[in-house]
Order: C-alpha cells, then sequence, then structure tokens
C-alpha cells in the first residue's frame, strides 16, 4: 500500500509506506475504535497529541510508543464493545425531560 491514507474526520493523509509496521497497525485500529466508540470529534493526531503530549502525530510515535498506543485502542475496543450491548438494553429514564402534571 504506497498510496496516501487518510483515515477518517482527519485532514492529514499518510503515505501508509513511510510509517513503521507499529504505526500501520495503529493506524488500521483507528476506524475500529471510531465505530466502537461512536466518535467521530477527534482524529488520530489528535489522540496521539493528547495521550502523548511531545508527539505531533502517529507518523512521529515510536514503535514503542506505537504498541502501547495499540495495545489501548485493543482494550477500548474490546472494552466498548462489552458495554454497547448494556447500553441498548438499559430501560429509557422516565425523568427524560418530562414535567410532572
Amino acid at each position: 500500500m504506497t498510496a496516501p491514507f487518510s483515515h477518517a474526520s482527519s485532514e492529514m493523509p499518510y503515505d501508509v509506506a513511510t510509517l513503521t509496521g507499529r504505526q500501520q497497525a495503529v493506524l488500521a485500529l483507528w476506524p475500529e475504535f471510531q465505530a466502537a466508540a461512536a466518535m467521530r470529534w477527534t482524529n488520530l493526531d489528535q489522540m496521539v497529541r493528547a495521550i502523548f503530549h511531545d508527539r505531533t502525530g502517529l507518523a512521529d510515535l515510536p514503535d514503542d510508543e506505537a504498541d502501547q498506543l495499540e495495545a489501548l485502542l485493543k482494550t477500548a475496543i474490546t472494552r466498548l464493545h462489552m458495554v454497547t450491548p448494556a447500553l441498548r438494553r438499559s430501560p429509557p429514564s422516565r425523568s427524560c425531560g418530562r414535567g410532572s402534571a
């Protein structure tokens, strides 16, 4: 894969050929994480900057930190998938904006 890859909600395309294997693994998990978290308010580079304050984005992430982020995303995806069915089964709250008459 040598064509630029632009992940959802990011304006920064990645030339996958320039990323390390560990960085590519993180990039590959990003769409699944976004879907599991129903998250569109941030992009991968913003998350990298938030977690690793001295990094500018995925392409600046050394392999050991990319391994950490990959493990974090995998754990988050698994936990989000476990929580989502429980949220769907929860009965709606009776106090959702209804006043007493």
